[in-house]
């Protein structure tokens, strides 16, 4: 897949933990965790776009690629399409800077199901989710999926709502949403140009304004990763989790 573009956007003033991305976790900042499982992809060209220059020169430290993007960007989506002007690639894969346990398999899942699914204008991730009271955490995005893996809805409630209480329907799992996306290049340019639409103002979930203006995500099943980094206490959860896969 030489067509294919990994954008990761990377933010340096962060309102929850401001410089999270150059935090370090077990010897190394989070973006370069990041990086590297992108570069392992061997998908293409892997780009760090910031707006601080020191994420750059963090960047040039460890060998990375980055650039500089807009102060003004409203988004991760607004920097990497930012980012991916005047790059020949048709496919731009956006995997979030604070995920530094992402996985290169999911990459490469994504930019799979782009590439071989012409009806799909963004593919995700997503992955089974046991019924429990994580469910209810609204900082967890549920799906829900049509039978071929179409996205019908993405939401911070509990959905789909089960009405019954079957033992089929409690063992039907929830759809984890993993906050990774893959644009054809004409999908991408018509998304920045879409307003804020009604579902995404509510709920504060940008693929929402996708799916309102009719265009097709669909998902790919992947397998959970480990935490991303919005405070410092999933810092010190990741630094747990890093501890317990590599003992």
């Amino acid at each position: 897949m030489t067509d294919v573009l990994i954008i990761i956007p990377a933010r340096y003033g962060s309102s929850r933990l401001p410089g999270k991305i150059l935090k370090p976790l077990c010897g190394k900042p989070v973006i370069q965790h990041v990086y590297e499982a992108c570069l392992n992809t061997q998908l293409g060209d892997v780009l760090i776009a910031t707006e601080s220059p020191l994420v750059v020169a963090a960047a040039a430290q460890f060998g990375g690629k980055a650039v500089l993007t807009s102060e003004a960007c409203q988004s991760g989506t607004d920097r990497v399409f930012e980012a991916a002007q005047n790059r020949p690639e048709k496919l731009i894969i956006n995997v979030q800077g604070d995920e530094p346990f992402i996985e290169s398999q999911t990459v490469r899942a994504v930019a799979e199901l782009l590439k071989n699914d012409d009806r799909c204008d963004i593919a995700t991730a997503v992955f089974a989710m046991p019924d429990n009271d994580q469910v209810d955490n609204p900082n967890i995005v549920k799906a829900v999926l049509a039978k071929d893996r179409r996205a019908l809805y993405f939401s911070r409630s509990r959905v789909p709502y089960k009405r019954e209480q079957t033992e089929e329907n409690k063992r039907a799992p929830y759809w984890h949403h993993c906050g990774i996306y893959g644009y054809r290049r004409e999908a991408l340019n018509r998304f920045v140009t879409l307003p804020e639409s009604p579902l995404e103002k509510l709920e504060r979930l940008e693929q929402l304004r996708a799916l309102e203006d009719g265009m097709t995500i669909k998902c790919a099943e992947v397998q959970p990763a480990g935490p991303a980094i919005d405070t410092a206490a999933d810092l010190a959860a990741a630094e747990a989790y890093y501890a317990k896969i590599h003992a």
